[in-house]
């Protein structure tokens, strides 16, 4: 009886320092995006972009608008990009490669805020999209892009082929 009133203590005490340690940790994720935040809106403040975040947190401008449809989940896209940090500085583009990228929207192909753009994007427009760490690759190591980086996509949809059902 002696023995198991202490794996009970023991197992009570494990616990509650996991319980501890996923409030600091829920705790300090919380502080680094809502910095996030405040940092995409000191950017569009300083840069004097009169566009609000929509509710997922993504900065879509508008640069060119396209033609005909819009793509919808399962479609696959042409589309060029660039991608840099709020510095300006360029982590990678597609624009001096043979050809654009394709993927298929809802794949997981790509990161969520460019996935959320391209879902807005008709054939030939050209957009700016601002992407929280959150939607892009969160706190992930993703060589060049370090963890909790807030991004800058120039986008072009070049082109995108519907579902057949």
């Amino acid at each position: 009886m002696k023995i198991i009133k202490k794996q009970y203590r023991f197992i009570l005490f494990l616990m509650f320092l996991l319980i501890v340690m996923i409030s600091c940790s829920l705790e300090n994720y919380t502080t680094i995006k809502n910095n996030a935040d405040q940092e995409v809106l000191s950017y569009l403040i300083e840069n004097k972009i009169d566009i609000k975040p929509n509710h997922s947190g993504l900065v879509y401008i508008p640069i060119e608008n396209g033609q005909g449809d819009l793509p919808q989940l399962g479609d696959k896209v042409a589309f060029h990009y660039t991608g840099s940090y709020f510095s300006g500085e360029v982590f990678d583009s597609s624009y001096g490669k043979p050809y654009p990228l394709i993927i298929e929207l809802g794949k997981g192909m790509i990161i969520k805020g460019l996935e959320e753009a391209l879902l807005q994007m008709r054939k030939g427009a050209k957009a700016k999209v601002i992407i929280p760490f959150y939607l892009a690759y969160d706190d992930m190591d993703n060589a060049p892009v370090p963890p909790y980086s807030n991004l800058i996509f120039e986008l072009e949809l070049i082109d995108f082929t519907k579902v057949t059902q």
